[in-house]
């Protein structure tokens, strides 16, 4: 199985069989370590995945986000130029199905600048203790990510989304901090960061 597809299917299938409760314990154990970390803590503006389907919640974080008085946006997906543009958002009420029926923000206003971003919340199907992912396939993120240079690339996922190695590509952008249900990897010092 050393295909991105063929880790992709296997992956999805098992994370899909998750229970609700599982699922449920291993979010909020997930939330409560995203919330710890420290560039999390002094970070001013975080983007956010809004989860679809088996994913880790991310609306747990965003409820936890607008609390603590973060800024948060979210992506918008532009399949045209398969890009992400990203709009502010303060509550759940605000998303609206998008492309693929992900939820997205509604796209009020200019859209907010990648490099302004202080805490990136990356999605994958798969990810190595090196920081190397496996997202869908699209290459939206990995474009994306080029572009947020100064912001922290936070994966978030269960500890069975976690490979020894995970295949990875020169233009695929690894994220700096990885955190599941038991434990949380940060791959670079904190004051070496931006």
């Amino acid at each position: 199985m050393t295909s991105k597809e063929a880790i992709r299917r296997k992956l999805l299938k098992v994370r899909d069989g998750l229970t609700s409760a599982e699922r449920r314990q291993w979010n909020i154990a997930i939330q409560e370590r995203f919330f710890a970390l420290p560039m999390v803590v002094s970070a001013r503006r975080i983007m956010l995945f809004l989860a679809f389907g088996s994913e880790v919640d991310t609306w747990l974080l965003l409820d936890q986000a607008i609390a603590l008085g973060k800024e948060v946006v979210a992506p918008v997906c532009l399949p045209e130029t398969k890009a992400l543009a990203l709009y502010p958002i303060t509550c759940r009420t605000e998303a609206e199905p998008g492309h693929w029926g992900i939820h997205e923000p509604r796209k009020v206003g200019e859209p907010v600048a990648p490099h302004t971003l202080d805490v990136v919340v990356v999605p994958g199907v798969a990810f190595d203790g090196r920081g190397n992912r496996i997202g869908y396939g699209g290459g939206y993120y990995d474009r994306f990510l080029e572009q947020a240079t100064q912001a922290w690339k936070v994966g978030v996922c269960y500890d069975l989304q976690l490979l020894e190695d995970v295949p990875a590509a020169k233009h695929d952008i690894p994220v700096d901090v990885l955190v599941t249900e038991t434990q949380t990897i940060i791959m670079c010092e904190v004051g070496a960061h931006g």
